[in-house]
C-alpha cells in the first residue's frame, strides 16, 4: 500500500467520480482507476460500487476511507517536523481573513516585523467570507484564520482572542452628516443605506443591535464586499455601517463612532491537535506579543483604525 494510492482513494471517495479524482490528483484516469484497483487487490475488499462512471463506498471503503484519511494527515505532519528540522528560511504561511476585517494596524507591524526577522517566508493572506474559513483550516489550506469572534468554536479549533472592532457609521468628507461626533442607530436608519449584505456578521450584529432598540434597517443596496460599499459611500449620497478597522488608511470617508458603542471582538483560530510549523507559531507568538505590549503600555486602543485590544 502507497501514500499515492491512498490519496486517489480519498480523492474519488470525495468527488465520487473518477474522472474528478484523476483532474485533482493530475493523472490519468486509466492510473487513478488501475491503483485504486490495486489497492482493492491487496486490501482483499471492494472500496466501490462501480455503476458506469458513477461511484459509491461500499461498506468496507466507508471504514477505510477514516483510516486513510488519518494516515495521509500523519504523513503531511511528519513531513513538516521534517522540514521544521531545518532553521526557519523559507516556505509560505497562509493566513486567512474575514471580510470585513482589513489589515489592521496591529497585523500591518507584525507582517513587517515577520518579513525582517523571516525574509524567506512568504506570508499568503487570502481574504474571504468568514464562515469559510474553520472548513479551510480543517482541510490545510489555511495555516492561521483571523476573523470576528464565534459564538460557538467547534471542538477541533482553537481560539485565541485578538482585539475588539468598533462598528462605525461612514458617510462622504462632504456629506450633510460629517460634522458630527456621532450618531445614532435611529439616525441611521432614516439615511439612505448601502449595507453588508444579510449573511455577514457585521450585518447580523448591527440587526440585533437596531432590533434591540425597536428599530429596523431597509437598505436600498446590499453588497458582500466592503470595499465596494466603501466606493459608494464616497460618492456622497449613502450611508453605510462597516467596522472601523476597515477603513484603515481609506480617504475621503468620514467616521461616525455609534452612540452607544458597538463592539465587534476578533480571534485567531487554529486546529487543534495540528503539528503547528515552527514558521506559523512564530507569527502567532508575534501577533501576541505585539498586542500584549499595547496593553502593558496602556495604548489599549487606536485612534487611527479602531483596534481596540482586549485580554
Amino acid at each position: 500500500m502507497e501514500i499515492r494510492q491512498l490519496k486517489y482513494f480519498v480523492n474519488a471517495a470525495t468527488t465520487m467520480n473518477f474522472t474528478d479524482a484523476a483532474r485533482l490528483s493530475n493523472v490519468a484516469q486509466s492510473t487513478l482507476s488501475q491503483q485504486i484497483r490495486q489497492l482493492e487487490t491487496e486490501l482483499d475488499v471492494p472500496l466501490f460500487h462501480r455503476q458506469g462512471k458513477h461511484v459509491q463506498l461500499t461498506a468496507d471503503g466507508k471504514l477505510f476511507l477514516v483510516d486513510a484519511r488519518r494516515i495521509l494527515d500523519d504523513a503531511r505532519q511528519g513531513l513538516e517536523r521534517l522540514a521544521d528540522a531545518k532553521a526557519v528560511k523559507t516556505g509560505t504561511v497562509h493566513i486567512g481573513l474575514a471580510s470585513g476585517l482589513g489589515i489592521s494596524a496591529l497585523m500591518a507591524d507584525v507582517l513587517t516585523e515577520y518579513n525582517r526577522a523571516h525574509p524567506g517566508i512568504c506570508l499568503h493572506i487570502v481574504q474571504t467570507a468568514a464562515p469559510r474559513l474553520p472548513e479551510m483550516l480543517r482541510k490545510h489550506i489555511l495555516d492561521v484564520a483571523m476573523t470576528f469572534t464565534p459564538r460557538t468554536v467547534d471542538d477541533d479549533l482553537v481560539s485565541r482572542p485578538l482585539f475588539g472592532t468598533r462598528l462605525c457609521a461612514v458617510v462622504a468628507e462632504h456629506h450633510p452628516l460629517a460634522m458630527k461626533d456621532s450618531i445614532d442607530i435611529q439616525q441611521v436608519v432614516r439615511q439612505p443605506l448601502v449595507l453588508p449584505s444579510a449573511a455577514m456578521l457585521i450585518r447580523r450584529r448591527f440587526d440585533s443591535i437596531a432590533k434591540e432598540q425597536n428599530v429596523e434597517a431597509h437598505p436600498a443596496v446590499e453588497i458582500d464586499d466592503l470595499s465596494h460599499i466603501i466606493y459608494m459611500v464616497r460618492g456622497g449620497r449613502w450611508v453605510s455601517i462597516v467596522p472601523d478597522v476597515a477603513t484603515l488608511a481609506v480617504r475621503g470617508i468620514v467616521r461616525l463612532p455609534l452612540q452607544p458603542t458597538v463592539l465587534l471582538p476578533t480571534s485567531v483560530l487554529t486546529l487543534k491537535d495540528n503539528y503547528e510549523r515552527r514558521a506559523v507559531s512564530e507569527f502567532l507568538r508575534m501577533l501576541s506579543a505585539s498586542a500584549n505590549l499595547l496593553l502593558r503600555t496602556k495604548n489599549e486602543s487606536c485612534d487611527v483604525c479602531g483596534e481596540t485590544f482586549i485580554v
